[in-house]
């Protein structure tokens, strides 16, 4: 089936659009919480559908591949595999084989998923080399580019682009004599890579986040010095980051000194991308910072070449909103039907200069385009070094000093676990990556208040830690929460507790003091808190951004059992988090019978200020006017008075 609902507009570009339901039915056994799942390819539809996107595009229903066209990139026993391991016969094996190969899951829609998955990239693919559409896009699952000849590997069971690709150059009369394969997903494309290792003619580029083959999926596969043997030496182009955290700057830079000057020498025919989102701006998994406007930019590059005859198929991205809005840009781009709006002023790392100067030594031999020097007006431009938001709380060790950035960066890295450790199968709850984890779910049924009473008043303030962000005055965004759900209430109450200030300086504020209530109640103090009500599983990603800090995410850092024990104990400092400023829960009562918690700094630190160990200190003016503007926005102050209760606050002996 095909259709295009707006035939009026004969010179638009005939953008292909396949995507099939079908491919929800693959999902984890029981239906345990995992990355790839069917959500993925469910938000991207929803977002074109609601963007009006499928009326400006040709639909195109999917069919499965084909044997013979799989066979020529994967072994029998692997096509076997796949093609039988949906079937009652394996159902009692389904588990014990997934568990054998690295990060893996089989049920009993996996088969068919993986099937239609390489039948649709192998569908818009023969059509766009004979012109039938300019261009398409194929939103498939599962994902292909770790998949190798014998064996399902990183959500990964059918290489998709790779039997795609082989098709092309094996039909001859399309006229597919060479194609550039684009692979922009966070992770190395150690499938395709191989699959192509000899071939002249594909070029293969990846671009990935490495870390020396620490990052998924680990080892040399990924490094620069990989480029290809025999007759295809030269035309594998790995750009492996060092880091993560890299941004549009980045990736342009890349395009704009490797990948476009070597595509203009190399001059396919078609290109094909592996367009894996999760180097987008909050993937949990890829840790890096691109956003919709940098995809479309990389894209909008590579509509030059090959008369535009551009093939996308999905590979990762786990961000459901960050996902669906790269391919809504991605689309765009592709119909060309409107300006891209947007920019980009930030600069490159400077570990991006250093890799980018790399690969293009290591070419230079192959492509005589890389022989000279980056210009040093370039690598001079470059983006501050890497520092960690830890928002109001910054991490400190055992004697109150600050912790180095390097420390820090280790700090968050650990949040962000390997790829390589996303095992599923039998017993596979313990070894989910642990943003997925089980108590994630369970948590999510348990409501509290979470009570403000520093910036956090402020609303917009506090969806940074819902949302990610910064507002004005944030030196620093925040991460956000992984259920993005705005707060279902907001009230505010006054409690008889010291509102007070401490600290010299944040790295989410800069200098100045930031706002601590004393855990414990005075009937002569009055304090103005504005109360959020939130999920447990909130609290808990909350909690963490207030005190970044390394530690064991399998399981939450304040669970139910922590929270009953609050309630009888009134506070309960929390040891996983306790070099942040505020580990201490303190249970403040309830509303409408749902528990009211905040957190602040425990009584130890509170004698620590009052003898000085800890320095007191008046919030600095950005900071100040935030809490102001939560106060004034919550129609509880005025304006004047709002300033006098902070400057009693930060003035008012302890």
């Amino acid at each position: 089936m095909e259709s295009n609902s707006d035939s009026t507009t004969e010179n638009r570009r005939r953008v292909g659009l396949i995507y099939d339901e079908r491919m929800c039915r693959h999902f984890t056994p029981d239906g345990e919480g995992h990355p790839e799942n069917p959500n993925r390819i469910l938000a991207i539809w929803n977002k074109l559908q609601s963007a009006g996107i499928l009326q400006r595009c040709v639909v195109l229903s999917a069919k499965e591949a084909e044997d013979e066209y799989i066979a020529a990139v994967h072994t029998k026993n692997h096509i076997d595999l796949i093609k039988n391991i949906s079937s009652k016969k394996f159902d009692s094996r389904r588990e014990r084989i997934a568990a054998k190969y690295n990060s893996i899951y089989f049920n009993e829609g996996s088969s068919e998923a993986a099937y239609l998955a390489a039948g649709s990239v192998l569908e818009v693919a023969e059509k766009v080399a004979k012109g039938v559409l300019d261009s398409a896009f194929a939103i498939i699952r599962p994902p292909g580019h770790h998949a190798e000849e014998n064996e399902p590997m990183g959500f990964c069971l059918h290489n998709n682009v790779a039997v795609a690709t082989s098709l092309l150059l094996n039909k001859r009369e399309l006229g597919i004599n060479k194609i550039l394969i684009v692979d922009w997903d966070v992770h190395h494309g150690n499938g395709t890579q191989k699959m192509f290792w000899n071939d002249p003619r594909v070029l293969f580029f990846s671009v990935h986040r490495y870390e020396f083959g620490r990052f998924y999926p680990a080892g040399d596969d990924g490094s620069h010095i990989k480029i290809g043997e025999g007759p295809g030496a030269g035309y594998n182009i790995n750009v492996p980051w060092e880091n993560g955290w890299c941004g549009d700057a980045d990736y342009l830079a890349v395009w704009d000194h490797v990948l476009i000057p070597i595509a203009k020498d190399f001059s396919p025919d078609i290109v094909i991308i592996s367009a894996g989102f999760d180097a987008a701006v909050g993937d949990p998994l890829g840790g890096c910072c691109v956003t919709p406007y940098g995809y479309s930019m990389m894209l909008k590059k590579l509509m030059k070449f090959a008369q535009g005859k551009i093939v996308m198929a999905l590979e990762g991205g786990y961000n459901l909103a960050s996902l669906a809005n790269s391919v809504l840009a991605c689309v765009e781009v592709l119909l060309e039907d409107k300006p891209l709006v947007g920019s980009s002023e930030a600069d490159p790392f400077e570990s991006t200069w250093r890799v980018i100067e790399a690969v293009r030594e290591e070419l230079s031999p192959f492509w005589p385009i890389l022989k000279d020097e980056l210009p040093r007006k370039l690598i001079i431009r470059q983006a501050p070094p890497i520092q960690i938001s830890t928002s109001d709380s910054d991490v400190e060790n055992d004697n109150g000093t600050h912790i180095v950035s390097e420390d820090l960066e280790k700090a968050i890295q650990d949040v962000v676990q390997p790829f390589s450790e996303l095992r599923v199968g039998v017993n596979s709850n313990d070894d989910v990556n642990a943003i997925y984890a089980p108590w994630r779910s369970e948590l999510s049924n348990t409501d509290v208040w979470y009570a403000t009473f520093g910036s956090n008043m402020c609303k917009s303030r506090f969806l940074c830690y819902i949302e990610g962000g910064q507002v004005e005055g944030m030196r620093k965004p925040c991460a956000g929460s992984l259920d993005k759900s705005p707060p279902k209430e907001i009230l505010w109450k006054t409690f008889s507790h010291r509102l007070f200030f401490g600290r010299d300086q944040t790295k989410t504020w800069g200098p100045g003091g930031v706002a601590f209530l004393h855990p414990e109640s005075n009937s002569q103090d009055k304090a103005y808190l504005c109360l959020y009500r939130i999920t447990l599983e909130q609290f808990n990603d909350v909690l963490v951004q207030e005190n970044i800090s390394s530690f064991d995410t399998s399981s939450p850092v304040f669970d139910l059992t922590d929270l009953d024990s609050a309630m009888k104990k009134r506070y309960i400092s929390l040891e996983v988090l306790k070099r942040g400023w505020y580990h201490n829960v303190v249970y403040m009562g309830n509303e409408n019978g749902i528990p009211i918690l905040t957190m602040t700094c425990t009584l130890s630190d509170v004698e620590s200020f009052k003898s000085g160990k800890f320095p007191l200190c008046a919030p600095a003016k950005e900071y100040a006017s935030t809490l102001v503007g939560g106060l004034v926005g919550g129609k509880l102050l005025s304006e004047d008075e709002a300033m006098a209760y902070i400057l009693e606050a930060s003035t008012k002996p302890l």
